[in-house]
């Protein structure tokens, strides 16, 4: 729990201004998924859930870059701009959006084997953006290095993970409840994002603390 409330000093400080990193980019992802499940009405759970991870991948990983960017160098006493943040993440747009693509996919896949697989995939590829942004790692091997430096970590990770776990699964299930009561629309579709935005926040700001101490 140590970990969680020097996570939350830090998102004191800065948190307002990865919130609306993140808020900024729920913008364009709600409007699309938006646009495309009314495009696709009638599809099945897959179709709709595809086009769902095809939005996010479009934006999400360099919102998430950028406040990994922002972050470190908070934490390392600079002062790196969100924009500059941001430019640097569409510096590595490619990779980040490969490696969000492949570990959605990975966990979706494991979590269709009766969920415990998916969690724990889940588990062991929490660093991949980590390693391509902090140390320029291709995505396979940023995959390879999230699997092994999670090795003999339950114990310091387990807690804050699923802590943040925990959070987002309660900010989408609230969001989730919301939009299936008013006819999906629009303004509740962009509520909804900028609602997750904090936690999405949050979450790096927690997951940037856990690299860092299990970074050899």
């Amino acid at each position: 729990m140590p970990l969680i409330f020097q996570s939350l000093h830090f998102y004191s400080r800065h948190g307002f201004k990865l919130t609306m990193l993140f808020m900024f980019a729920s913008v364009p992802i709600e409007a699309v998924n938006f646009y495309l499940h009314q495009s696709l009405q009638g599809g099945g759970e897959w179709i709709l859930g595809g086009a769902d991870l095809l939005a996010n991948a479009f934006i999400m990983p360099l919102a998430t870059g950028a406040a990994i960017y922002f972050i470190a160098s908070r934490d390392q006493g600079g002062a790196l701009s969100l924009f500059d943040s941001f430019y640097k993440s569409i510096g590595i747009y490619f990779r980040l959006t490969t490696s969000y693509l492949l570990v959605v996919s990975i966990v979706m896949f494991g979590i269709t084997l009766y969920v415990l697989p998916g969690l724990y995939m889940l588990y062991k590829l929490v660093f991949v953006e980590f390693q391509i942004a902090l140390k320029n790692e291709p995505v396979w091997e940023a995959a390879r290095k999230s699997i092994t430096q999670t090795n003999g970590k339950v114990a310091l990770l387990l807690l804050p993970l699923s802590v943040v776990f925990i959070l987002l699964l309660g900010s989408q299930f609230l969001t989730e409840y919301f939009l299936s009561s008013e006819d999906n629309l629009l303004i509740l579709r962009l509520l909804a994002g900028l609602f997750e935005s904090p936690f999405l926040a949050f979450s790096v700001v927690v997951g940037y603390r856990l690299f860092s101490l299990t970074i050899d």
